[in-house]
């Protein structure tokens, strides 16, 4: 007797997500559920979290520092950190609470920061660039003040040493920017927030910290 025929049965793939559907399945999530996915691995996930509060946090932060380029910077701030930090958040407490409360702080400290002159940036360093009368202590105080943050910046890469550079000590918006040198704004955001870091740890290396000034 012959061996009976065999019948392949295939098995029908599960219909595909198309990524429409996916976005609005995350955007149906509490705010403490995409934080979760998050920390999950899933990116897209926190993508959905920054897109609901980012409104509300650049408002939140200009209400604080009063000017709304300052305000984009903070709110990018806070992302990074909570995003840095997003594993030891309760998820017991609300997710809201504890961003405007990170937000806030951040916002408060650029705002004292700014007041008392510390090295949070380039051009807090070096105050006033322009030619108005000073004695001659002041002044040589100041140029050596310029000269020194120029040699920092120069050890800056130099793709944070332009935004840093443009932002701080040539009073550019981020959009502005961004259109010099073939990026977004956000990305500026990005590279600037870094570059703030940077400098600041290579003029805490050479100079040592300013009387005043805050860890962030």
């Amino acid at each position: 007797m012959g061996q009976p025929a065999l019948r392949l049965v295939h098995r029908q793939d599960p219909p595909s997500v198309s990524a429409a559907e996916a976005a609005e399945g995350l955007a149906s999530l509490s705010d403490e559920e995409l934080l979760a996915l998050s920390c999950a691995g899933e990116k897209e996930a926190f993508r959905v979290l920054v897109e609901r509060y980012q409104d509300r946090a650049v408002h939140t932060a200009r209400a604080v520092v009063g000017n709304l380029e300052t305000a984009r910077e903070v709110a990018q701030e806070a992302f990074l950190k909570v995003y840095a930090h997003r594993d030891r958040f309760d998820i017991k407490r609300r997710f809201s609470s504890w961003f405007y409360r990170i937000l806030r702080n951040l916002a408060v400290d650029r705002l004292r920061r700014q007041a008392a002159g510390t090295p949070g940036a380039a051009s807090e360093l070096v105050g006033d660039w322009d030619g108005s009368f000073r004695s001659p202590e002041a002044e040589a105080s100041l140029q050596e003040r310029k000269e020194a943050v120029h040699r920092v910046l120069q050890d800056l890469p130099g793709k944070f040493r332009e935004v840093l550079w443009l932002r701080d000590i040539e009073g550019l918006p981020c959009a502005e920017i961004g259109r010099r040198v073939g990026i977004s704004a956000g990305t500026v955001r990005w590279r600037l927030h870094h570059a703030r870091k940077l400098f600041r740890q290579h003029w805490e290396r050479l100079h040592g910290p300013e009387q005043g000034d805050a860890e962030l």
